[in-house]
């Protein structure tokens, strides 16, 4: 199958490449405003302020990062290492346990944790006692709802039966498994070798021990990949029956991730190939069955997050499309991000760092921001067009943004009507443009941002 001849239309989305939109860099907008532009001014005191602010009732998502994997994947874009003598998984994980203490001393009593999602770097490096551990201390000090929604994030290559089992004990309800790419040499290109059966192994213990939900996230835009290499994979995710499917474009940031430099960048798809890509992860999905779900999701049709689609209750945040509705988000460890009603922070990235800090007695957090009243409305905003493709602007907002919107809408890809701005079948693609015309604090630059598609 050619690169370019993938030209499958529906009445429901149309892919139109439109170049001078597609190779646009932006934010992916998992946050308003994006976490590069925190700084120094938040301490520790104002997230703990932050924190003990929160209603008595609360409901609190708990995010917990773990920073490591057995092998690097040289695509990967997220804050993560390989362990060493001197940067061993068991001290951070005594770290963790001293931050949970730390964090749910400032906590209401009553405010409940809806949500446990364990993600990475790769959890599954974790042991079963360590898993047991995190879990006691949670439970130890947080109040935790027994209807809790408990995810992780898995690489099929370290999932174990009795890791499966430690999570399963848990009550883990969701796990997401990193499939991308099922070529095994675009695997070797990426150096990350998964036999497929591999991947079929880890979704059977999974299920051996009561984990019903499967999220599979896949790529497009890899050195090597093709359009045949990702109808492969999603058709593989769709006979697995998984719930969700998330399509991610490969972020190609060498100036972040300085072992992305192992790629030559004549063998990344670009252009109209890559945007082809994205196309046909989309048409396969769709055609077995999936509901999509904002601009990069796809979910079952009776899956929790279609059904938050359906209603108007998606969301967006850290960990990307969502139905949590909760009113607190809090990252634990390093590198974590914290999402609460009137405070962004985070942690440090520096592992080493985040140890001292917690061997102190003190907490990680290296700086944030407090959004503005302005800033949360266009936060708003933005998690409508994401989420829902339509939104309402005030007067001064449609006057300010339309001289940003006015190409989009030449181009057919939104419309404006009064006060409604609407994302069209042939602008849904483009969503992420459409979400930087509302951000004032957005101005294009070099090697900041991943492409749009």
């Amino acid at each position: 199958m050619s690169d370019l001849t993938y030209r499958a239309r529906s009445e429901k989305d149309v892919w139109d490449y439109l170049p001078e939109f597609a190779s646009e860099q932006l934010p992916r907008y998992t946050s308003y405003p994006p976490a590069n532009r925190f700084s120094g001014d938040i301490d520790a005191a104002a997230a703990s302020s932050a924190r003990a602010r929160l209603p008595a009732d609360a409901t609190i998502s708990l995010y917990l990062h773990i920073p490591f994997c057995q092998k690097l994947c040289w695509y990967c874009g997220c804050h993560t290492t390989v362990p060493t003598l001197a940067d061993p998984v068991e001290t951070y994980i005594q770290a963790l346990k001293a931050e949970i203490a730390l964090v749910a001393s400032d906590v209401p009593s009553g405010a409940r944790v809806t949500r446990i999602h364990f993600g990475g770097g790769s959890p599954d490096i974790l042991s079963p006692q360590q898993v047991d551990e995190l879990f006691a201390a949670i439970r130890a000090r947080f109040n935790l709802s027994p209807l809790a929604d408990i995810a992780v994030e898995l690489d099929p290559r370290g999932v174990s039966p009795g890791l499966v089992q430690a999570f399963a004990n848990a009550g883990l309800t969701r796990a997401s498994l990193g499939v991308q790419v099922l070529n095994t040499d675009v695997q070797k290109r990426i150096n990350r070798i998964q036999p497929k059966a591999v991947i079929e192994d880890a979704i059977k213990m999974l299920r051996g021990t009561g984990v019903e939900s499967i999220n599979i996230d896949m790529m497009y835009g890899l050195p090597g990949q093709n359009i045949a290499d990702v109808v492969e994979t999603g058709l593989f995710a769709a006979t697995q029956d998984a719930d969700r499917i998330a399509v991610f474009g490969y972020a190609h940031v060498p100036w972040m991730k300085k072992y992305q430099k192992a790629f030559r960048t004549d063998d990344l798809p670009s252009g109209e190939t890559r945007f082809r890509q994205a196309e046909a992860a989309a048409r396969t999905l769709t055609s077995a069955g999936y509901m999509p779900v904002g601009f990069d999701h796809f979910a079952a049709p009776g899956d929790a997050l279609s059904t938050a689609e359906r209603n108007g209750r998606l969301h967006r945040n850290f960990q990307g499309y969502t139905d949590d509705a909760s009113d607190a988000l809090i990252g634990l460890g390093a590198s974590a991000i914290s999402s609460l009603p009137d405070l962004f922070y985070q942690n440090t990235r520096d592992t080493g760092a985040y140890r001292a800090c917690l061997g102190e007695g003190k907490s990680p957090v290296v700086r944030g921001l407090k959004p503005t009243r302005e800033e949360l409305s266009i936060g708003r905003l933005i998690e409508g067009v994401l989420c829902n493709f339509e939104v309402n602007l005030d007067a001064d907002t449609r006057k300010a943004v339309y001289p940003k919107l006015a190409p989009l809408m030449r181009a057919g890809l939104v419309g404006l009507h009064g006060t409604t701005l609407t994302v069209s079948a042939r602008g849904k693609p483009y969503a992420r443009n459409v979400a930087a015309c509302l951000d004032p604090g957005f101005a294009a630059k070099p090697s900041v941002h991943s492409l749009a598609i």
